[in-house]
């Protein structure tokens, strides 16, 4: 009880650092949604059949698939080290895209078992964004990445999903730029072992 009073403190510290327009209000209910996603893993005993089990997931997709800005692929592996704690799960993921913008994260996850076979997975952390020459400016290199995706788990635990994450930083490292970015992929997670 007392990490998740933390997790709540923290989403209101970064909701207070800094005056609210209308692109850090969505970014608090894209972050907020993850992030209340993720604490049902430390509240409620939620069934987890491939927790222990390292898993690998590669992705494609269409970065800044929403603004219409600055569309480019995206390509990305994400490794799950088969840990867990109170089941929430570790996260560590590299992507690259066309625009010669690379980034990597760490972040927390949760599994929603919703019926046989059926599986959403909510995620939230910090990331580290480098944007390539042609590459989108997001006002700063250290970034908040949330999400969620939505699928199907195959016998073997292979699963196959559709996922969106948004990356900023809700105006704390640049108060005058945070344009945002999302992400709208592909997944394929096979275990490794």
């Amino acid at each position: 009880m007392r990490t998740t009073a933390l997790l709540v403190s923290a989403l209101l510290v970064l909701g207070c650092a800094s005056p609210a327009g209308a692109q850090d209000r969505s970014v608090l209910h894209i972050s907020g949604v993850a992030l209340v996603g993720v604490l049902p893993g430390f509240l409620f005993d939620t069934p987890q059949p491939d927790a222990d089990r390292p898993m690998l997931r590669v992705s494609s997709g269409q970065f800044d698939a929403v603004d219409d800005e600055n569309h480019a692929i995206d390509v990305l592996v994400e490794y799950q080290p088969g840990i867990t704690w109170k089941r929430i799960k570790p996260l560590f993921g590299v992507a690259a895209n066309s625009d010669g913008t690379f980034y990597s994260w760490l972040s927390a996850a949760h599994d929603l078992h919703l019926a046989e076979g059926f599986v959403l997975s909510l995620d939230i952390g910090p990331a580290l964004y480098l944007a390539g020459v042609e590459g989108k400016q997001l006002g700063s290199a250290g970034v908040l990445r949330s999400g969620f995706e939505v699928g199907y788990r195959f016998p073997r635990d292979i699963r196959l999903t559709g996922s969106y994450h948004h990356m900023s930083h809700g105006k704390l490292m640049n108060r005058h730029e945070n344009p945002g970015s999302e992400t709208i992929a592909v997944n394929l997670m096979v275990p490794l072992g």
